[in-house]
């Protein structure tokens, strides 16, 4: 077992779309995440991840809002080597609550992409797309497109058990 936790910078929608001006945010912002993982053996890992992010709303006035979310996403990750260095990809699907708004509880999945670093630090891009449609109060917030792109930087430590071989048997252990 290990625990993964750090922080998270969002990319903002103007990375993607020439057309949004360059002073405006949205869907950017920052966050930090925890997520306890189990190595089912030494390439594949379930794990948890539990997420609050600040999304920046679309730009339409002065005052700019965040939306505040909170995920919880049970996810599973494929490393494709067993080198100090692991490239891996994954697939995460949960819930979603995005504060002050409704519906309170949304479905939502998370693709992500990344880089395991001696077992130590991990980098990662990760999509998060609401699947439900989010009811916004258009007078008090701008819009948000029910996704984020999030780069994150992660520590890991080992909280408990042996490693598991690499002979892929998950009831053998070193």
């Amino acid at each position: 077992w290990r625990l993964n936790f750090g922080f998270q910078g969002n990319i903002p929608e103007r990375a993607f779309n020439k057309n949004i001006s360059r002073f405006n945010n949205k869907n950017g912002g920052a966050g930090v995440h925890l997520c306890p993982t189990w190595f089912v053996y030494k390439n594949l890992s379930l794990a948890v991840n539990m997420e609050y992010a600040m999304v920046v709303e679309d730009y339409q006035t002065d005052k700019i809002d965040v939306f505040n979310i909170i995920s919880f996403t049970p996810r599973v990750r494929y490393y494709f080597t067993d080198l100090k260095i692991r490239p891996f990809a994954g697939l995460g699907a949960g819930f979603y609550h995005v504060l002050s708004h409704s519906p309170k509880i949304n479905l939502g999945i998370c693709p992500v992409v990344g880089i395991n670093i001696y077992d130590y630090f991990e980098l990662s891009m990760e999509y998060n797309k609401i699947l439900n449609n989010i009811k916004i109060n258009p007078s008090s917030m701008g819009a948000f497109d029910n996704y984020y792109l999030a780069v994150k930087g992660s520590f890991s430590i080992g909280i408990f058990g042996k490693k598991p071989k690499k002979d892929n048997n998950p009831a053998s252990f070193d």
